[in-house]
């Protein structure tokens, strides 16, 4: 070992922490001695020399590299133990420097303007390359002071998000992501597109939401996969857009079989306007709903008096009257699309709640609001005792089976989030109507109290919103009391559609319904 130094600019030597005193123009008051960089020197030791200047008598003074010197220090627990402890160091010139040179040292070597750590993937990729090369994952965790499970997590971001993810990072200068945000997009790193949308989600704070959304997505295209040929094999029709159904087609569901009872699928199939479309509100991915193009041509209810005659069978036009009813409903792709948005937006909502309950402190505002819809007892707080689904959600979002055992030994603090999750539940539940983020006439006349269902959601989503939570596009539209935009075709492609649907085959159903099942 070294002990001394010769006067170089800048000498490389080992030194004892017991030939080291601490500088006593330090700035820092703050060393910030975290878990983590304690628990990395202690496994590592120093690694990056510290910088000293020296004092004669085989001695020197700390320039730069407290932290370091102080952690390794927290290693050892007997002053001999600490004095003997060996760390590198790079020894400065007297000579060669000027009067309040150290303080421009730190601040330099400390400012942020200058130093710029490794962003959470850079930091993921120098771990995966540690077990690439062979070290054991608890090793890494030993020598970085990570626990096992955050090394696991960032050895497989690393290794899930490729090289399309990594461009699209750096040609939106977006690095600042933390792991679980790389995760997510490691997960959809095989669909460019949805990276893409998900980025930009995250820059507009709609990040939560996108990620439920593309899930549900993923999920449903998977399962219409595995339907498609299941169809097929049974020779049903699928008409993949259900706006290309005639304006004559109606649900099975709302059509009575030979026997007076609802029509059912498999009653129909012989029926010449047997079609499938993608179900719109599906309570599993992939699910269909069964329509007949035409039941009044095909005879599965009395024809109306005034309904006019034809001598060609095949080509049997809507009246006036369903053309008019059916012009005022909203395109059933639309109300996919909207549809699908809501549910994805009441997971990512529910998501965040759960997060918000499991807290230890309170938002400032959940005491007003829980006393005030206490006092007003709106018509979603009126329901909620006694009704089972609201309960059930309450363990859902507390993750407690039984809320007044959790209350007897609750702080204050917790106290108020569990009455919030009551709270919570009850508005919940009022906005399980999946057409609250509608507005048209048809959603109005087929839910009762459509409308104060969606009050009530405006209260709840206004309050969520001011607490921090982000609104989805769809719940900012039943926020500001406005149509649900997003996802809505645009006029072009409805006009394009409405030509096509009136070129009907001979079997009632339009000419797109027939490529789609050919």
């Amino acid at each position: 070992m070294s002990d001394t130094a010769t006067t170089t600019p800048m000498q490389r030597v080992t030194l004892r922490l017991g030939q080291i005193r601490v500088n006593e123009n330090n700035v820092r008051q703050d060393l910030s001695l975290d878990e983590k960089f304690l628990r990395s020197i202690a496994a590592n030791g120093v690694k990056v020399p510290v910088v000293v200047l020296p004092l004669g008598e085989d001695t020197y003074e700390l320039k730069m590299g407290h932290r370091r010197y102080f952690a390794s220090r927290a290693a050892k627990e007997t002053e001999e133990e600490q004095e003997a402890i060996e760390v590198p160091a790079y020894v400065l010139d007297p000579s060669l420097r000027e009067a309040g040179e150290d303080f421009i040292d730190q601040l330099i070597e400390n400012d942020d303007a200058y130093r710029r750590g490794l962003t959470e993937l850079e930091q993921a990729d120098a771990l995966f390359g540690a077990v690439g090369a062979g070290m054991k994952q608890a090793r890494v965790a030993e020598l970085t002071g990570r626990s096992r499970k955050d090394v696991s997590q960032a050895v497989k971001t690393a290794k899930t998000v490729g090289e399309r993810t990594r461009s699209a990072l750096a040609e939106t200068g977006t690095y600042d992501l933390d792991l679980e945000v790389l995760g997510v997009l490691g997960e959809f790193d095989d669909d460019g597109d949805a990276v893409d949308r998900l980025l930009e989600a995250h820059s507009k704070g709609r990040f939560e939401f996108q990620v439920q959304w593309e899930r549900d997505d993923r999920a449903e295209q998977q399962a219409r996969a595995k339907v498609r040929p299941q169809l097929q094999a049974a020779g049903v029709r699928l008409a993949e857009n259900s706006d290309t159904l005639p304006p004559t087609a109606e649900q099975l569901a709302e059509l009575d079989g030979p026997d007076g009872e609802p029509l059912t699928a498999e009653a129909h199939t012989g029926c010449p306007g047997h079609v499938a479309t993608w179900a719109e509100n599906p309570q599993e991915p992939g699910e269909v709903d069964y329509f007949c193009t035409d039941p009044d041509h095909f005879g599965h209810r009395p024809p109306q008096e005034d309904a006019p005659e034809t001598d060609d069978e095949a080509d049997v036009q809507p009246t006036e009257a369903v053309e008019e009813a059916k012009s005022s409903e909203p395109s059933r792709e639309y109300v996919k699309a909207g549809n699908k948005a809501y549910r994805a937006a009441e997971k990512a909502r529910q998501t965040w709640l759960k997060d918000l309950i499991g807290r230890k402190t309170a938002p400032k505002p959940l005491a007003a609001f829980i006393t005030e819809q206490l006092l007003t007892c709106p018509k979603p707080v009126a329901q909620w005792s006694g009704d089972v689904g609201r309960h059930n959600l309450i363990k859902e979002l507390t993750g407690y089976s039984t809320l007044t055992e959790r209350a007897k030994t609750a702080t204050p603090a917790k106290l108020t989030l569990l009455n919030f999750a009551v709270l919570a539940a009850t508005f919940e539940k009022r906005m399980n109507e999946v057409r609250t983020w509608r507005t048209d006439l048809t959603a109005r006349s087929a839910v009762y109290e459509l409308r104060e269902i969606r009050e009530d959601a405006r209260t709840w989503l206004t309050f969520l919103a001011e607490i921090g939570y982000p609104l989805s596009s769809v719940e900012q539209a039943i926020v500001d009391d406005e149509p649900y935009q997003e996802g809505e075709p645009d006029a072009d492609d409805t006009d394009a559609q409405a030509d096509e649907a009136t070129e009907d085959t001979p079997d009632g159903a339009s000419a797109e319904d027939s490529e789609d099942a050919s």
